[in-house]
Parts: C-alpha cells; sequence; structure tokens
C-alpha cells in the first residue's frame, strides 16, 4: 500500500476525497448548517460537480443535478397539464423533476439562457417554483466557469468564451460565492494524492456519516453565537461595508445581511472542525473572501485588497466609539483621514502610517503628486514623520516644488492641443502674487507631457486646488 493510502483525511474535503479544498471546508460546512445557497468558481476539472454529489451522498439527501446550458424549464417542472374542472394547470412529475429534491446543484449556470436564468431565480431564492413551495428542498448550488473578460488573452487559453458573468440580482442571492482552486493552486502533496487517485479512496462509513452531525452541531451552536457576537458583528459588518463602498466594491444592504450571518456561520464551521484553534478574526477574513458577488466577475477583486478592507474593519471594530483612533478610521477618505489624525492630535507614527497608506492608496499619478505636495507643505515644519512617509512625499512633492527644465519637440496632434490649452491658461511668473499661484503653474506644467496625455489637466488642477484646501497650505505657508 502506498504513504498516500495510508493517510487518514480530516477534514470534510479530504473525507470525501477531494484534493486541495480543505480551507474550504468552514464555508461548506457553514453553508450546509445554514441552508444557505453556495456558488462554486472555477475552470473545468477542478472537481466542483464531484464534491457535490459526494456531499449530497454523505448526507443521504435526494438530490438532482442540472446542467443549466441543457436544460428546459419542464425539466424541472415535469409536464404542465390542465386541471381537470379548474383554470389551473398540473404538473405530472418525472424522473429528474425537481418537486422530491432536497438537494438541487445547477451546474453551468452562467451558461444558462436568461429566461431560464430568471425561472431559476425563485428556486434558489425562495425554495419556490411556478409559485409553489417546494417542502422538501434544503440546499441550493451553484457552479461556473470564471466569465470571459471582454478582451480576452487568446495566447493563455485560459478563458472561457461562453461563460457570461450572472445577473447581478441572481448572484446576490447566493450567501457564498467561492473561487475553487486549480491545478497551479494545489500543493505538490495534494498534485501526488490526486494523480494516484487518492478522490476513489474508499473511507470508513463512520467518517463519511460525521458529516451530518457536525452540520447538526454548526446550526446549533451558530444560534449561540449570533447572540454573544451582536455589537462586536454590527460594528465589523458595517465597517466592511462601508469600506468595500469607497474601494469601489459596493454591496447591496442584502448582502452587508448576508455577510453578517455569513460570518456567524463560518465562524461556528471552524469550532467544530478546529476547536480552540478556530480565531474570530480569521473566521471573518473567510466570510469576506467567500462572500462577495464580485467574486463571479470577469475581474474578481485582489485578495491584498479585501485583506486590507478586513483589517482596517477589523481594527475598528475593536475600538471603543469614543477612541480618537477609532474615529480616524470610519473617515472613508484617506486624504480626510489623514487631517482628522492631525486635529486630534495623534502621535507622529499615526500620521506617518495614515500618509503611506493614503499614497500607496491612490491610483492616479497626477492626484498621488498633487497629494503629496499638499502633504509635504502642511507638515514639513510641524510633524516629526517617519522616513517611510517622507521619503515618498519628498520625491513625489519635488516634480511640484523644485520643476525641472523640460525641452520637448511638439508636432501637430494632442500634445500641441494639450499645450496650446496650457499656455493659455498659464500665468506668467511674474504675475503669480502669492505662492499658491507658483505652485498650481508648477503643477500643470511638471504634468506635461505625460501626464496630461492620460488625464484632463484642468480636472487635475481642481483637484490639486481641493487638496491645497484640505490641508490648509496657506496657513502653513504664512
Amino acid at each position: 500500500m502506498s504513504e498516500h493510502a495510508r493517510i487518514t483525511p480530516s477534514g470534510i474535503t479530504e473525507t470525501l476525497g477531494i484534493q486541495g479544498w480543505d480551507h474550504l471546508d468552514p464555508i461548506l460546512l457553514a453553508a450546509l448548517a445554514t441552508e444557505s445557497p453556495l456558488l462554486l468558481i472555477g475552470p473545468h476539472g477542478t472537481a466542483k460537480s464531484l464534491l457535490v454529489e459526494k456531499i449530497a451522498g454523505a448526507l443521504s439527501l435526494s438530490m438532482r443535478h442540472y446542467n443549466a446550458s441543457l436544460i428546459n424549464y419542464d425539466d424541472l417542472v415535469g409536464i404542465p397539464l390542465p386541471e381537470v374542472g379548474t383554470n389551473q394547470l398540473q404538473f405530472v412529475s418525472t424522473p429528474g423533476a425537481i418537486w422530491d429534491a432536497e438537494f438541487v446543484f445547477f451546474d453551468e449556470i452562467s451558461r444558462c439562457r436568461p429566461d431560464l436564468q430568471n425561472k431559476m431565480f425563485p428556486i434558489v431564492h425562495e425554495r419556490r417554483i411556478a409559485g409553489i413551495r417546494l417542502g422538501r428542498l434544503r440546499h441550493r448550488w451553484a457552479a461556473m466557469n470564471p466569465p470571459a473578460p471582454d478582451d480576452p488573452d487568446t495566447s493563455t487559453g485560459e478563458y472561457y468564451l461562453g461563460s457570461e458573468p450572472l445577473d447581478p440580482a441572481l448572484v446576490d442571492r447566493f450567501p457564498f460565492v467561492v473561487p475553487v482552486p486549480n491545478w497551479k493552486q494545489l500543493s505538490k502533496e495534494n498534485r501526488r494524492r490526486l494523480v494516484t487517485r487518492w478522490q476513489r479512496v474508499e473511507h470508513g462509513e463512520l467518517e463519511v456519516a460525521a458529516l451530518g452531525d457536525q452540520v447538526v452541531q454548526c446550526a446549533a451552536l451558530i444560534e449561540t453565537l449570533e447572540e454573544e457576537l451582536r455589537d462586536w458583528l454590527i460594528d465589523y459588518v458595517v465597517s466592511v461595508v462601508d469600506l468595500l463602498e469607497q474601494a469601489q466594491l459596493g454591496q447591496s444592504p442584502r448582502r452587508a445581511y448576508m455577510l453578517a450571518r455569513s460570518l456567524v456561520a463560518i465562524h461556528a464551521a471552524r469550532m467544530i472542525l478546529e476547536g480552540d484553534n478556530a480565531e474570530l478574526e480569521y473566521s471573518a477574513e473567510l466570510a469576506l473572501t467567500f462572500g462577495l458577488p464580485q467574486n463571479a466577475s470577469e475581474v474578481p477583486p485582489s485578495r491584498t485588497k479585501l485583506i486590507a478592507i478586513h483589517r482596517q474593519a477589523w481594527e475598528i471594530s475593536s475600538l471603543s466609539e469614543d477612541d480618537a483612533w477609532r474615529q480616524v478610521l470610519e473617515e472613508l477618505d484617506p486624504a480626510r483621514r489623514i487631517v482628522l489624525a492631525d486635529q486630534l492630535d495623534l502621535a507622529d507614527s499615526d500620521i506617518s502610517r495614515l500618509i503611506t497608506q493614503a499614497i500607496g492608496a491612490e491610483t492616479s499619478d497626477a492626484r498621488r503628486t498633487g497629494l503629496a505636495a499638499a502633504i509635504f507643505i502642511a507638515f514639513q515644519k510641524r510633524r516629526d514623520l517617519s522616513a517611510s512617509a517622507w521619503e515618498p512625499l519628498a520625491q513625489l512633492a519635488t516634480r511640484v516644488l523644485e520643476p525641472r527644465a523640460l525641452s520637448t519637440p511638439l508636432r501637430a496632434g494632442a500634445m500641441t492641443d494639450i499645450w496650446n490649452e496650457i499656455n493659455h491658461w498659464l500665468p506668467a511668473l511674474e504675475d503669480c502674487v502669492n505662492i499658491r499661484m507658483r505652485l498650481e503653474r508648477n503643477y500643470v506644467l511638471s504634468g506635461f507631457p505625460e501626464l496630461w496625455m492620460r488625464v484632463d489637466w484642468k480636472d487635475a488642477l481642481e483637484q490639486f486646488r481641493a487638496d491645497l484646501n484640505l490641508f490648509n497650505i496657506d496657513e502653513a505657508m504664512e
């Protein structure tokens, strides 16, 4: 017997013979315990369908597996016939009809016709079809390939032209939206187990039957945790949703409620699976990572961004309402956050951290340059910032404070048009009656031609003026 066949599986997915999914065990258990819809997203051949079939089998649930790209509505409801003596229809059930199902799995849901997606909507959301309650239905799961981008890179071949983004209203009914691991994301050990057909190893009945016990235990624990975590949970989820909005990952009010419920369920699941090793902070991170509808979009949110949002929300929810640092963190605009921290007289180290975050988070080179100049002028004499804050500030602000000499040949075209606009606006140096006017002049000149070929210089100048006002540079230069 090989060493891999002798290994004793530990988690849900390993017990079921699915390799490399152990980090998703709490998500799967939470979805089962709450009977919440779950959407799996991943390339073909990543064991999405296999997992669902094995879970349904382990729980001894009557399952219907539908290929959403091929089915018709009649495949779901059976054959509609007029009911004798009424003006209503009755449905003659077929072996594949949904009426007696306890577990429904819609595979290839992103390839489904829009009209059929609309008919799936009440099944996922309300457990109803044709207005009739599906009394036995408990679990509604689905799977899809990642949607193809608008401009796919044909050199990689890693895209699915037939896979379309789901209707936003439909995907918002899935509390768990779960990207699954592909071959590249599997560890070497998991790859070896998969290749040696580890997933086909038969496990003892007691091991498989334990999943049902875990679901029951998790469901019971959720009720207790909801009460224990209520106040903290409200703080954390409100902060998370606000920060997601700021990061252009806006969520519906429904999703806010889902995130709260999912977080508690995931923590309960981890307590069942991991015991005392289950830390609430990581449960919250998992809830955010696998609970956003944007996971099903062409460009999913980066994990780095989500972790940063989670950590800020975690920090906010860990502080008292009257804590000065909490007031700063609750300000969503990074630049205004720095000003508030200065007004509340927070330490130089705290302001240095906020400056580094604000400069690093800004995606516009034009805004980054102007913001750095405003901050540098405001704090150069008043604050003893860390080197990690001063260095990027000085590097960027120098472009405005010490303008370069530049000789650029101009030919008829966009660059010349931009220069003519600037030259028409540009005040002569001797006409700049105050330092602010010189700063504005220098800022516009410092962005030509590179910045203004990408963004409108007039809009950038208005933002620079707003930043100068925000940091009250007139007072700083007195």
